[in-house]
């Protein structure tokens, strides 16, 4: 039984939606999985579309279908739009679904929802847009065009794409988040009620804040092996080989390394006044500390490293094969899986919801949405934001993006530690001004927050934050299990203060278990996961996804999906909740394919850039250096098509062993040999556009500066530019969410430290100015 049963009333999960009616119009995982989200919170959902295609081992593409596909109604053939849309509060619209005359049918459900006298909420899910009309895409295109896939696999070979349709679940959460905000703002103007989402745009603003931790050093977003370019910023951060296996081994600052060395009983060679910042190792010499390091790594047990990582308080894991990872007892301690007909474990929801007794009337909130402002949808909703990192600090920036004030809670003793990355360089010279202050990584990931500095050891402290809870709607925080009760700050604390807050806690692996202690990044959740044994060229050349570094995002995206349907659920009922989420959990909800496969088969193949049921498929070279396209033949009119473009130049062309989805993929090897000889002699852009043309699903692996220099990304605007007070102009990526055809996201700079302290402290809780100077004066505030 976990601690939200033992000290609060469980709620269950689909409590969050109840009375919500969702209408899904689907042929792809993107909008299959958003229905399925919405489903597991309660919400009825009908489903109307053919059947999807999965990327998922034959031994396993029922199973997954049905897990995606549970709990849903399916209503046959295409109904009258008129009758099917009635009483809908929320359409989930794919408009890039592989049969037109679904798309057009869709389209016409769309137009009859807009012609109601209370029209619901109509999310369009795309693969990828321009100039508001969806283009051919699959998965693998969309990873390509983001410029996700450049930074993930070996050097001298090809870029590797997420696998197992990775990219459409990240657009399935993303959509399904902005169309809760939706429902949740219920704005008067009809145009706000029309959002789009595209699985480009979500990926291309995950690269677009993870980069923000590369570029603005120095260090390339390139394919660098196991391992992020220059360590990502701190050395280590890799792959590295065990005696017996793999571990992810990550130090993300100078504390965390010399615990490294003191555990490796501080050999001689790190006594070298080079090897003592982790960030000049990362920087400077990270190749060199290998030589040391990956011998050491290699002469102890996965079991020994974690052991010793525990006792050192540094993040370290096995990579687990799914199978392992299923079977990790923390799951079946959590009561993570439901169980079919035949037996085999399936994912359930990543979080349990528990709530005191009292119900309270909630603080008011008023959504303006004036002007068909989007950036005002969550005008009023005001967050006390306890995070750090990555995963709190999007889920928090996301709402912000949208019109949510959000207070962020620092002390100078203990910031984020995004603050401790480092000053931007330019041109080999670190910019001027304060370390905390001058870094880009935590420009974007709390830009438009306001900055509140409070030592939480101090009692006066934790007596403003619960005075602050009373004028907040919710609280988030992703710190490890214990460490705010322990200040005497736990969730009924919170709700004694305000029973209507909702408070959302991010844990590596949840609140209670075996695991509840693990420290760790999203290079961990991936490799207990299972999902970093699922990326490489062969099980014996694992690269994993740490450059991405896709397990914050994606705890983010499921984060924002419980915590609005939380929000939704207390203006029902005037009660608030406690989210326990677990990120490794999160994870592996996007993975039922490999751990459907995982139990039947043993074993998961690495898929390497391939699709069971599509060839040609993956990343071909084009001409020229490391240029590559990402192309899925998803179709055998695609096939025709291809080959029509071929015709008289290359001999697969004509030949009839090819004809069919089935021949192709008997003869993958041979077939894609054979096209990657045609492809490299041919410019990358120009073979692009001309598949483009014919409807065929293709787009070029591009690097970082092709995709922010693109005019798709300008035309989606979900960059902007802020001026930064050391930083000078910089950009950030946005919330990439289009209500009425307008953009999200305000244009306002991450917060200095505790620039907004007194401003909160007079404006929501009074405090008179001689109270305020005290409190400075005795370290209170800091």
């Amino acid at each position: 039984m976990s601690i939200n049963a033992q000290l609060n009333q469980p709620v269950p999960s689909q409590e969050l939606l109840r009375g919500v009616k969702v209408l899904e119009i689907s042929s792809r995982l993107s909008g299959a999985y958003a229905g399925r989200l919405l489903v597991t919170m309660g919400a009825q959902v009908d489903r109307v579309g053919p059947a999807i295609e999965l990327a998922a081992p034959a031994s396993a593409a029922e199973h997954a279908v049905a897990w995606v596909h549970e709990g849903k109604t399916r209503v046959p053939g295409r109904p009258d739009p008129a009758d099917v849309v009635a009483g809908v509060d929320l359409v989930l619209l794919e408009t890039d679904g592989a049969d037109p005359e679904w798309v057009a049918w869709g389209l016409e459900v769309a137009a009859a929802a807009d012609a109601l006298s209370s029209p619901p909420v109509v999310v369009s899910l795309a693969g990828a847009m321009i100039d508001g009309e969806p283009i051919p895409s699959d998965s693998l295109t969309t990873g390509a065009w983001a410029a996700m896939s450049w930074s993930i696999g070996d050097a001298d070979k090809a870029p590797l794409a997420l696998p197992f349709d990775l990219a459409d679940f990240q657009l399935a959460l993303y959509g399904t988040a902005a169309g809760l905000i939706a429902l949740l703002a219920d704005p008067e103007q009809k145009e706000l009620r029309h959002v789009d989402v595209a699985g480009r745009d979500v990926l291309a603003y995950y690269v677009g804040m993870i980069t923000a931790n590369f570029l603005p050093y120095e260090r390339p977003w390139t394919r660098d092996g196991a391992r992020p370019p220059g360590s990502a910023g701190v050395y280590p951060a890799s792959i590295f080989p065990s005696s017996d296996g793999h571990v992810v081994l990550m130090c993300r600052n100078q504390k965390e390394w010399h615990a490294l060395l003191a555990a490796m009983g501080n050999p001689e060679w790190s006594r070298d006044p080079k090897f003592d910042d982790p960030r000049v190792v990362a920087r400077l010499h990270s190749d060199e500390a290998d030589e040391h390091l990956i011998p050491w790594i290699a002469s102890h047990t996965a079991e020994e490293l974690v052991k010793l990582g525990r006792a050192s308080g540094l993040a370290v894991a096995p990579i687990l094969s799914v199978r392992e990872a299923i079977d990790e007892p923390q799951f079946a301690f959590r009561d993570f899986y439901d169980h079919d007909a035949s037996g085999l474990r399936s994912a359930t929801v990543p979080w349990q919801l528990s709530q005191t007794p009292e119900a309270a009337t909630p603080r008011q909130w008023a959504v303006s949405g004036e002007h068909a402002e989007p950036t005002r949808l969550l005008d009023g909703l005001r967050v006390l934001d306890l995070s750090w990192v990555w995963s709190g600090p999007l889920t928090t920036s996301v709402l912000g993006d949208l019109g949510a004030e959000v207070l962020k809670v620092e002390h100078s003793g203990h910031m984020d530690t995004g603050r401790h990355r480092g000053r931007a360089r330019r041109n080999g010279v670190e910019v001027e001004g304060p370390e905390h202050e001058a870094t880009p990584y935590f420009n974007q990931m709390n830009h438009g927050k306001r900055s509140i500095t409070l030592d939480m050891k101090r009692a006066e402290a934790r007596a403003i934050l619960l005075d602050l809870v009373e004028q907040c709607d919710v609280i988030v925080e992703n710190m490890r299990p214990g460490v705010l009760a322990r200040l005497g700050l736990s969730y009924d604390e919170f709700a004694a203060r305000n029973p209507a807050v909702v408070m959302l806690s991010m844990s590596m692996a949840g609140q209670e278990g075996p695991l509840n202690s693990m420290k760790g990044y999203a290079g961990i959740m991936a490799a207990m996961s299972g999902l970093e044994s699922l990326i490489g060229y062969d099980k014996g050349n694992i690269v994993g996804s740490l450059s991405p570094a896709l397990g914050d995002p994606n705890a983010a995206g499921h984060a924002l999906c419980s915590l609005l349907g939380a929000l939704v659920r207390r203006r029902r009922t005037g009660h608030g909740c406690w989210i326990d989420l677990s990120q490794i959990e999160a994870l592996m909800c996007v993975m039922p394919a490999p751990i459907a496969a995982s139990q039947i088969d043993g074993d998961v193949e690495v898929p390497v850039n391939t699709h069971p049921l599509f060839a040609p498929y993956g990343h071909f070279p084009a001409a020229g250096d490391d240029r590559w396209i990402a192309l899925a033949v998803r179709s055998d009119d695609q096939w025709a098509a291809l080959s029509d473009l071929a015709a008289g130049v290359a001999s697969w062309a004509g030949d009839e062993r090819w004809q069919t989805a089935e021949g192709r993929c008997a003869g993958r090897a041979e077939l894609e040999t054979e096209m990657a000889r045609w492809t490299a002699g041919q410019d990358r852009d120009v073979l692009v556009a001309a598949l483009l043309e014919r409807g065929i699903a293709a787009a070029p692996v591009a690097s970082f500066e092709e995709m922010t220099d693109s005019d798709w990304v300008k035309s989606r605007e979900f960059k902007t530019q802020v001026l930064h007070r050391y930083l000078g102009k910089t950009d950030l990526f946005v919330a990439p969410f289009r209500y009425g055809g307008r953009p999200v996201g305000r244009a306002v700079p991450a917060p200095m430290l505790g620039a907004d302290t007194d401003d909160i402290l007079s404006g929501l809780l009074g405090m008179e100015p001689a109270q305020i100077a005290q409190l400075h004066a005795h370290d209170v505030l800091i």
